[in-house]
C-alpha cells in the first residue's frame, strides 16, 4: 500500500531548475538526481516511462515559464551519456507538448 508520504511532490520553486549529472556513474544516480531536481515523489519508478509521467504532472502544475538547466552530461561515461539520450528525447517532446517547459544544455 503506499502512504500519503509516498505520494507526496516536494515543491521546487527554483527557476531555473539545475539538473546536475556530473558524477553519475549508474542509471539509477540519474534517476535520482532527476527526483530530486524535480521534487518527484517516492513513488517515481525510476524508468523514462514515469519520467514522462511526472514530467508531465510537473509541467501541468506550472502557471509560469520554467528553465531547466541540464549540465554534467559531457563528463559521464560514454554508456551513461548515452543512456541519457533517452532522457533528452522527453524533455523535448514535453517542452513541445507544454511551452512552459524550457531544457537547455548547459555543457553545449
Amino acid at each position: 500500500m503506499t502512504s500519503q508520504k509516498d505520494c507526496k511532490w516536494r515543491i521546487v520553486t527554483d527557476n531555473p531548475i539545475v539538473l546536475d549529472f556530473s558524477g553519475c556513474k549508474y542509471p539509477a544516480e540519474i534517476h535520482v538526481k532527476i527526483k530530486d531536481a524535480f521534487g518527484f515523489p517516492n513513488y517515481y519508478g525510476a524508468n523514462w516511462d514515469a519520467l514522462w509521467d511526472c514530467l508531465e504532472d510537473f509541467a501541468l502544475s506550472e502557471n509560469d515559464r520554467r528553465l531547466i538547466q541540464v549540465k554534467g552530461i559531457s563528463g559521464l561515461p560514454k554508456d551513461l551519456r548515452m543512456y541519457t539520450n533517452k532522457a533528452y528525447e522527453i524533455m523535448r517532446e514535453l517542452e513541445e507538448k507544454y511551452p512552459i517547459m524550457h531544457f537547455t544544455n548547459a555543457d553545449r
